[in-house]
């Protein structure tokens, strides 16, 4: 569990908000899965499907939401438009030069 604890990274997106999220580089020819939790989740909750996944050789993007986790918590309601958070995703896509990816994501 620590070496998968230590491939979470910070990022700064353009908004200015800190997001924490796990990152890993896809092998060849692999897309890449950014796994997008709801509510009341964390990025830690996809970690069978994180190792499943790893293990084939997906690249994996899974953060903790915008008010989240170890991710910055505005409370300002209008920080959380779907828009914005859509934006702030590509923002980690962008940084970690993902250029194919599937989103997938889960809420309660």
């Amino acid at each position: 569990m620590e070496s998968f604890l230590s491939s979470f990274k910070q990022f700064k997106v353009s908004r200015g908000f800190k997001y924490h999220y796990y990152f890993s580089s896809a092998t060849s020819g692999k897309p890449t899965l950014l796994l997008i939790h709801g509510f009341p989740s964390l990025a830690i909750d996809w970690h069978n499907q994180i190792t499943f996944f790893k293990a084939k050789g997906y690249g994996l993007v899974v953060p903790d939401m915008l008010g989240y986790g170890g991710t910055d918590k505005p409370e300002e309601y209008t920080e959380y438009l779907h828009t914005l958070l859509a934006q702030d995703l590509v923002d980690i896509l962008d940084h970690e030069e993902v250029t194919d990816a599937i989103a997938l994501g889960h809420d309660w």
